[in-house]
């Protein structure tokens, strides 16, 4: 298969020094207008002249949702601030969260971790501290700090030593992006044939006339059960459903809670 990642268009390190002003300026109007919040600013590490295109954006997009479903398993609020997800300079979206700036922290630091692709997000952690701003760094905290995406090493080490080629890079971030896509989509099919198994049920069990089975009427050959309970069992298979079309082994994959304070 041939990669799509790096179809798009090449853009020139005036664009990028002019885009990360704005993303410092967007960055600091954020944390004035809402001094006792956390900003949380979301870019990707992509090498190379060409920072974003269609599959970029939409791996963006699907690794952002994830990280909306984290924050909501562990109970922090939060809202999308702005967004230029189509710009040239690579796809960026900032969030607001009513959270405290370490727990926010040590979840961008699990999510950026939890699964390779993943490590291509760069998450920005910024809260207001005594009038200024400031970026919670892995260091703050002593987090584990980012690695290289091929060799292991720390990231930072192999940048500034430019260890590895711009085409190695390209290669394996086109590899991880790639990988990711398809995952995406098996998970979207499972998802969608989860909904329409329990659709299924819930529309079997409201027809009627039907002999001796649960429906809105009677329930005679099943004693234990009514339709109000069938509908609550149906409901709950769901994420069975979707394990099984998924083609998944074991228990079905809940939301993990232990990612709002991963490192406590």
């Amino acid at each position: 298969m041939v990669s799509k990642v790096f179809e798009g268009t090449n853009v020139e390190i005036p664009a990028v020094l002019a885009n990360r002003d704005r993303r410092v300026a967007t960055q600091a109007q954020l944390l004035r207008e809402h001094p006792s919040q956390v900003v949380v600013a979301c870019k990707l590490n992509i090498p190379g002249p060409v920072k974003n295109s269609a599959t970029i954006q939409a791996f963006f997009t699907a690794g952002l949702a994830r990280l909306e479903d984290q924050w909501l398993a562990c109970g922090q609020p939060f809202e999308i601030a702005t967004s230029w997800e189509d710009a040239p300079t690579g796809p960026e979206r900032f969030y607001l969260l009513y959270s405290a700036g370490v727990t926010v922290k040590e979840g961008a630091v699990h999510f950026e971790e939890r699964q390779p692709a993943n490590r291509l997000f760069d998450l920005d952690v910024l809260i207001t501290n005594g009038g200024e701003s400031h970026s919670l760094s892995r260091g703050d905290f002593d987090l584990p700090v980012r690695t290289c995406l091929i060799c292991g090493r720390p990231a930072k080490e192999c940048g500034r030593s430019r260890r590895h080629s711009v085409e190695e890079l390209q290669a394996r971030v086109a590899k991880l992006i790639d990988e990711a896509t398809a995952a995406n989509q098996r998970e979207t099919v499972a998802e969608q044939l989860a909904d329409q198994a329990v659709k299924a049920m819930l529309n079997e069990v409201v027809t009627w006339p039907k002999p001796v089975l649960v429906d809105p009427v009677e329930h005679r050959a099943h004693p234990d059960m009514d339709v109000f309970t069938f509908i609550q069992s149906a409901t709950s298979l769901r994420p069975y459903f979707k394990q099984a079309e998924a083609g998944g082994h074991g228990r079905p994959q809940f939301p993990d809670r232990t990612t709002c304070a991963p490192f406590l």
